[in-house]
């Protein structure tokens, strides 16, 4: 069936000292908007301020069925809990290895980038099994370096059940883009990846909600409509 694309209205224009833009594309219909920071399917996403910056999560539910949804409301319920209460980013991340390992799903784990933003534009990343950022300043657009990766959330213990942050100078970026892989392995006719970080740079506008609404156009105009798994993007940019 044909993607199509949907803008995350529920999520707040601003967010603490960011603008945020989302969108996210099914491969099949259109998901249910939800209020707040979104779940949809195994895909899940969400922008809250608290007292130690602004932060950010993409994470995506490995797995499928009910059960994928449901592993994707708790972990979004649990962060948006800990993220104004936790002060440091790899406490939020262990504990949500903590609650996905102790579910009832079997074998179930979930790849998530963690953002801790401070309203100068500095950050600290976490990047559990999950792509990285891309980073876009001044036409450029690269990915943001994690040396230290961890594996996913429910998969810890096969890293001393640990995980560091890394830092991400607020020289950088002007805009961060968070995806899930349902982004970066779109592929065309000829099986050819979507070149997201190219693109990203290409169409990157002055105005957030455009860029976002470009990129989700482009990315379906790659894959001639038909995404082989759901696809999100979130976008943020300083406010000021």
């Amino acid at each position: 069936m044909t993607a199509r694309s949907q803008p995350v209205s529920p999520l707040p224009e601003q967010v603490g000292a960011l603008r945020v833009s989302a969108r996210h594309l099914a491969n099949a219909t259109v998901a249910p908007v939800e209020t707040g920071p979104a779940a949809a399917g195994g895909d899940v996403y969400g922008a809250v301020e608290s007292p130690y910056g602004t932060r950010l999560l993409m994470g995506d539910v490995m797995g499928k069925g009910r059960a994928l949804a449901r592993t994707a409301d708790s972990v979004l319920c649990a962060w948006r809990d800990l993220a104004v209460c936790e002060a440091r980013l790899e406490g939020i991340a262990v504990r949500l290895h903590s609650l996905v390992a102790c579910s009832d799903e079997p074998d179930r784990f979930v790849t998530a980038t963690l953002l801790s933003v401070e309203p100068d534009g500095s950050a600290q990343l976490v990047c559990c099994g999950h792509p990285p950022p891309v980073l876009l300043r001044d036409g450029a657009a690269v990915h943001a370096a994690v040396p230290a990766p961890a594996p996913p959330l429910g998969l810890l213990d096969l890293h001393s059940g640990w995980c560091a942050a890394q830092p991400v100078p607020a020289t950088a970026w002007e805009c961060m883009l968070l995806y899930t892989d349902g982004v970066s392995e779109a592929r065309d006719a000829r099986g050819a990846f979507y070149p997201l970080a190219e693109r990203a740079a290409a169409l990157e506008n002055t105005v957030l909600e455009d860029f976002t609404d470009a990129l989700a156009a482009d990315l379906l105009r790659h894959a001639e409509g038909r995404l082989q798994d759901d696809a999100s993007l979130l976008a943020v940019r300083a406010a000021a």
